[in-house]
């Protein structure tokens, strides 16, 4: 998809060079072609050198146009502006310290887990953001406002251990017994994202 994007940029970046080209009459010889390119050209110019008729004393005779031209072509500029790839990883700056806060900010957390008892057993329980489970995407809005919209995808786990004692479950072997997926979609407006 990204090399569907630049190849179109590309066309549209050539277009105007190659309009420019074709309405001033100029021939445009890369270097790749020129060696195929710069024999018919020299034999052109040629035959018209010898076509052209001795110069006459008449002033009103319009001098003779010339046969080929050739154009020098500066590289196109990068387009002024952010990429859809600058704007991606903005995003996924904003995602990664997003998760951070969020496991900072959970309740109950790792560092701080809630113990209750449950019949003669005890349970500890905490929540966690997986970070190895973020993903991010990038689309291009569809209606007016915002430029792009941001897809945040993450799992939220809650962790739990049981023991016959409330120490023994603080520091027992927890594992995951729930897990859920959520998906934030934020826009992106101004050249930032916005929750």
């Amino acid at each position: 998809m990204k090399q569907g994007r630049i190849a179109l940029a590309a066309k549209a970046l050539t277009l105007p060079v190659t309009l420019a080209l074709a309405l001033t009459g100029a021939v445009c010889v890369s270097p790749a072609g020129a060696a195929d390119t710069a024999a018919p050209q020299a034999q052109q110019t040629k035959k018209t050198q010898e076509k052209a008729p001795a110069k006459s004393t008449d002033k009103t005779a319009k001098p003779a146009a010339k046969s080929t031209q050739v154009a020098k072509v500066t590289p196109a500029k990068k387009p002024v502006g952010e990429t859809i790839e600058d704007v991606h990883n903005k995003l996924d700056t904003l995602a990664r310290a997003k998760l951070r806060h969020m496991n900072e900010s959970l309740r109950p957390c790792q560092t701080r887990k809630d113990v209750v008892q449950n019949g003669n057993e005890f349970v500890a329980r905490y929540l966690a953001v997986d970070p190895d489970s973020l993903s991010t995407d990038v689309h291009d809005a569809q209606g007016p406002g915002a430029k792009y919209v941001g897809l945040i995808v993450y799992h939220e786990q809650e962790f739990e251990s049981r023991a016959a004692s409330k120490e023994a479950a603080l520091t027992g072997d927890f594992s995951v017994v729930k897990a859920r997926r959520v998906t934030e979609i934020i826009r992106y407006d101004k050249g930032k994202w916005i929750d």
